[in-house]
């Protein structure tokens, strides 16, 4: 008799997933359905909630709040001490929606969920716990103490207008309808959904990632495959420089990695160049000193890399690669494009020619750096999103 396969641990957890998610009921009407359960869609259902309105969170995965377990190298690098509009593609836009205590608002909803958290180097800001189930954790258990609903397995096909608000269908472990007052997109993808709605929305793609790149003659990078550096990282288009980060790089076979170079994936195309200073600044002369004083670069750099690059402070200073496109765009922090936030009261985010509908988080064409940014704002934008949906009328 042949032997029936063996599940993989994933392969039950999913199963166990997805028959809870099939035990969900879903009300047939509710004041605001969040069509999105990650990160801002969590965050806007809690501020929903708990300003007095039913709420209903529509989620294609197996489980809501997926997608914070993978943040931060599955630590959750869940916000920044020192946020800033600039580190932002669109500044001014975020600051209208975020206000002068961005930051504080932020640790305030977090320290309300009961989440104990600890700063690291550039103000990154972690949960103690340094796991980012800890995050996901203290966020459901607060949706679920104020009485939302949380139904995954369940992807939104369509949205419609009608008198007294909208009617939301969605297909999945279970197929159905859900009659709201009023709506909060908080979805990062499903361009066809936002464009059915007559909204203007630029494509999504994958960003915060490795790039693939072409080394320069004589630079092997099977041979530096998994060594990192703290460099001075510029991009160069046409000879111009159009970013720099400093932070740490990581060699891989296809390219290079690390976070200074995902900052500056924002930017890159096909055909720039990344110039790395791998001495980090350090002065032409005081590197050569300290060069002849070795005998080699092995003092100012790793000795595998100083190997590879033969000693060479030229190209230690100014290491070029030819970027190709993005590397491992599966593995990318977020993405970017969305819904234009100009079709967006920022005060609100309130879609300002229809009535009850609202966006938040990668919903909308924001994105932000590396160091906790992107969470931020996904927090922030969710908090504000969610309050004005349980207090909007469907015909505002």
């Amino acid at each position: 008799m042949a032997r029936k396969p063996r599940r993989t641990s994933r392969s039950r957890a999913r199963e166990e997933a997805l028959a809870a998610a099939g035990a969900v009921r879903v009300p047939e009407r509710c004041d605001v359905c969040v069509v999105g359960g990650g990160a801002s869609g969590l965050a806007a259902a809690v501020a929903a909630a708990e300003a007095g309105a039913s709420v209903v969170v529509l989620e294609r995965s197996p489980a809501c709040g997926r997608t914070i377990l993978a943040t931060g190298n599955g630590r959750c690098n869940f916000s920044n001490a020192h946020l800033s509009w600039e580190r932002y593609n669109d500044p001014a836009f975020v600051e209208a929606v975020c206000g002068p205590n961005f930051g504080e608002d932020v640790l305030a909803f977090f320290g309300d969920c009961g989440l104990a958290w600890a700063e690291e180097e550039g103000g990154r800001l972690y949960p103690l716990s340094r796991q980012a189930a800890s995050v996901r954790e203290v966020l459901l258990a607060r949706a679920r103490r104020c009485g939302a609903t949380l139904a995954p397995a369940r992807e939104v096909t369509g949205a419609t207008r009608e008198d007294t608000g909208w009617r939301v269908a969605y297909e999945g472990v279970r197929a159905g309808n859900v009659a709201a007052r009023s709506v909060v997109l908080a979805l990062g993808g499903g361009e066809a959904l936002l464009r059915s709605l007559g909204l203007s929305c630029d494509p999504f793609e994958p960003v915060l990632c490795a790039l693939a790149c072409e080394a320069p003659d004589g630079v092997s990078l099977s041979e530096l495959d998994g060594r990192r550096a703290h460099a001075v990282a510029r991009l160069l288009r046409e000879g111009d420089e159009v970013a720099r980060e400093t932070g740490e790089v990581l060699f891989r076979g296809y390219g290079l990695s690390g976070i200074a170079i995902f900052d500056l994936s924002r930017h890159a195309r096909s055909g720039d160049v990344v110039s790395l200073d791998l001495t980090c600044g350090v002065s032409e002369a005081a590197a050569c000193r300290l060069a002849a004083t070795a005998g080699s670069c092995a003092g100012l750099l790793d000795p595998v890399i100083a190997a590879t690059l033969k000693d060479s402070l030229e190209a230690a200073c100014d290491l070029r690669f030819v970027v190709t496109g993005p590397a491992e765009p599966e593995r990318a922090q977020v993405t970017r494009g969305g819904l234009a936030t100009d079709q967006f009261d920022p005060a609100t985010l309130a879609a300002r020619e229809l009535g009850g509908l609202f966006a938040c988080g990668e919903a909308l064409d924001v994105d932000g750096a590396c160091g906790g940014f992107n969470l931020a704002w996904a927090w922030k934008s969710g908090l504000v999103a969610g309050r004005a949906a349980a207090a909007s009328s469907p015909l505002n």
